[in-house]
């Protein structure tokens, strides 16, 4: 396979004007790589990228790209040229980019579609985004469970169109509800003459549609499965979740837990614009600059001890820097171990205990060194060992408040069906800042006399 070129290359031809070029480019990349550079390229780029590749292959490239973006291009245009395109794709594809274009827009295009077809988008936009099942697809084979292996195999051959992804073949009963599946390995290696509810698996695993998207993309982890079927409260088959959606999901989630953490918002905005960037980490960052008023207003207590030893203020930002990372560390392991479904909730109490023995053993080492270190800018005062011995505890009670907070709330969040990702953010940054700082002077008050 040929590795796509840069996207700065295409974005060089469109401003060149050499579409003679472009095109002989365009035929290097396939699908899916077109698509990856599609979605880098400004607006107007993408517009001219789409008009210039054959018609035949724009939908292949739409579905390559991020939904997002693919919104974006399909908003610009004409209803006629939009619906066109997305009947191309796969109704729960179509659905997902449709679901980012506004109502009027929506409208527009699904009255050019097919009634069947825009029957079907509907029924998808109207289960919540997240959901199984707004990103199940409606398109799967199912067989009576009375049928023989000839009869299934018969049937899949014959069909006049079978789903893109087909790994499974579902077993219904008279009642349309699902009583098993069989691979399609598992129906080629059968005796012909087989019933089919004689080889086909009745442990099933199956999820609602209103069953959260991440839940759906651990469930096919834990199990191994390249296809979920989605039933009603009837088990009656809905539609499947199919690989494809869930690798989505989980490259979408770790994503959001990531930016969550990293206080910059939900989701991965448009990074080619001002705006969207400004919007989204303008309240994280606020909550983060309220934190350290928090943190100056809880500290007003203690101008005594600063004026007593002016060196306490130089550990400072070690002894609140060092808090602040095992704080993140802790949570960030927390928060992916419950996301994957590693965190059980019979060894919390267990993890709590690792994390904070851990925090203290790194305080203590790095304490102990920075307070060896501290002779060497002259800091050392009239009592060289109380302010080693300040720093050495400080710096281990910081680290231990910092593992049992970046623990603790994202379990306790958990608890309370909130997402725990938002408490890698500044919620744990200012309280390891406020409860490590206030015990780091407490510490120093008491080890070094000072009197307020």
């Amino acid at each position: 396979m040929r590795l796509a070129q840069n996207p700065a290359d295409l974005a060089k031809l469109v401003a060149s004007g050499d579409m003679r070029r472009l095109v002989r480019a365009l035929a290097r990349y396939d699908a899916v790589q077109l698509g990856a550079q599609l979605d880098n390229l400004e607006p107007r780029a993408q517009d001219v990228v789409m008009q210039h590749l054959p018609v035949e292959r724009r939908a292949a490239a739409l579905a390559g790209m991020r939904y997002e973006v693919a919104a974006e291009i399909i908003g610009r245009l004409a209803p006629e040229e939009a619906a066109g395109l997305l009947d191309d794709l796969e109704s729960d594809d179509a659905a997902d980019i449709l679901g980012r274009i506004d109502e009027a827009k929506l409208r527009q295009i699904l009255a050019r579609f097919d009634a069947a077809d825009a029957h079907a988008i509907e029924e998808l936009l109207a289960y919540p985004e997240h959901s199984a099942g707004g990103i199940m697809s409606p398109s799967f084979f199912s067989v009576h469970q009375d049928v023989t292996i000839a009869e299934a195999t018969r049937l899949i051959q014959t069909a006049d169109e079978l789903p893109q992804h087909v790994q499974y073949l579902y077993v219904v009963d008279e009642h349309d509800r699902l009583v098993g599946v069989i691979g399609l390995r598992d129906l080629v290696l059968s005796k012909p003459d087989q019933p089919i509810h004689s080889v086909m698996a009745t442990e099933l695993v199956t999820v609602t549609a209103d069953t959260d998207q991440e839940k759906v993309a651990e469930v096919a982890s834990r199990y191994d499965l390249v296809a979920i079927p989605v039933v009603d409260e009837q088990r009656r088959l809905l539609g499947v979740v199919t690989i494809d959606d869930i690798v989505d999901v989980l490259r979408e989630e770790a994503t959001e837990d990531i930016l969550r953490m990293a206080g910059a918002g939900q989701m991965m905005v448009d990074t080619r614009t001002f705006g969207p960037s400004f919007r989204a980490r303008l309240p994280w960052l606020g909550a983060a600059a309220g934190g350290g008023l928090l943190v100056a207003i809880s500290l007003q207590g203690f101008e005594t001890a600063l004026r007593s030893v002016p060196a306490l203020a130089l550990f400072m930002p070690v002894v609140a820097g060092m808090g602040g990372n095992v704080g993140t560390q802790s949570s960030t392991i927390v928060v992916r171990g419950i996301a994957v479904g590693y965190v059980e909730h019979t060894r919390i109490g267990r993890l709590v205990l690792r994390e904070v023995a851990l925090g203290a053993s790194l305080g203590m080492v790095y304490g102990i060194v920075i307070a060896l270190l501290a002779p060497l800018l002259g800091t050392t005062g009239s009592d060289p060992f109380g302010l080693g011995l300040v720093i050495t505890l400080g710096m281990m009670g910081s680290m231990i408040i910092a593992a049992a907070v970046g623990t603790s709330a994202p379990l306790i969040l958990n608890r309370l069906n909130i997402d725990p990702a938002i408490a890698t953010g500044p919620f744990v940054t200012t309280s390891v800042d406020i409860l490590g700082l206030l015990f780091y002077f407490w510490l120093a008050t008491v080890v070094l006399n000072i009197v307020g």
